[in-house]
């Protein structure tokens, strides 16, 4: 078996990816928590503000695009 086969077959697993997000979560999480902020909070706020967090999403790719474009911009004038 090939390696492309064997990531499609866990990459399709319906479990994979719930232990992966699980994971990603808890990794999170914990970093929220560590920097004083409770994961109880977080997760309230994410349900009921969900409209912000899209925004701030949003607002966050318009500025990293500006930065990409800024950066190749000043390289090609200097």
């Amino acid at each position: 078996m090939k390696a492309k086969e064997k990531i499609r077959k866990i990459a399709g697993n319906r479990w994979a990816r719930t232990a992966a997000l699980a994971l990603t979560a808890a990794i999170a999480f914990s970093w929220l928590y560590s920097h004083g902020i409770s994961p109880v909070w977080t997760a309230v706020a994410i349900v009921c503000f969900r409209g912000l967090f899209r925004f701030l999403y949003r607002i966050a790719c318009i500025l990293v695009a500006f930065a990409i474009i800024l950066c190749i911009l000043s390289f090609l004038v200097f």
